[in-house]
């Protein structure tokens, strides 16, 4: 059986995902896609994890946009997932895609150099 904070914490990155795509029109954002979270055993914090193509400037911007629209997430998730307690989001980069995207690259070019 999941735990109820797997759960709450997929509901979560579900909904935040939601936010980004119709509600928010920041430009920092538009490009961030959520992987997950993990909400705390309590429920009193969770982390949500993004990933951004693109440079360190394109991941700092979505650091910020997530800094100045952070209260309004809020607002509008937990208008949907009813909790007891609120919890605390933290946004956190995850460079795990970026590096994927970056190592498949370089097998491809490895492979174009084989075929000429």
């Amino acid at each position: 059986m999941i735990e109820r904070s797997k759960r709450v914490a997929e509901l979560i990155s579900r909904e935040i995902s939601l936010v980004l795509e119709f509600k928010i029109n920041d430009s920092r954002l538009k490009d961030v896609t959520i992987i997950g979270a993990e909400a705390s055993k309590d429920l009193k914090s969770c982390k949500v994890f993004f990933s951004v193509m693109g440079s360190e400037k394109d991941i700092n911007k979505a650091v910020n946009g997530f800094k100045s629209s952070k209260n309004y997430i809020k607002k509008e998730v937990f208008s949907k997932v009813l909790l007891r307690v609120v919890p605390e989001l933290t946004f956190e980069y995850y460079g795990g895609l970026q590096k994927a995207s970056e190592i498949n690259k370089i097998i491809d070019d490895y492979n174009k150099g084989l075929r000429k």
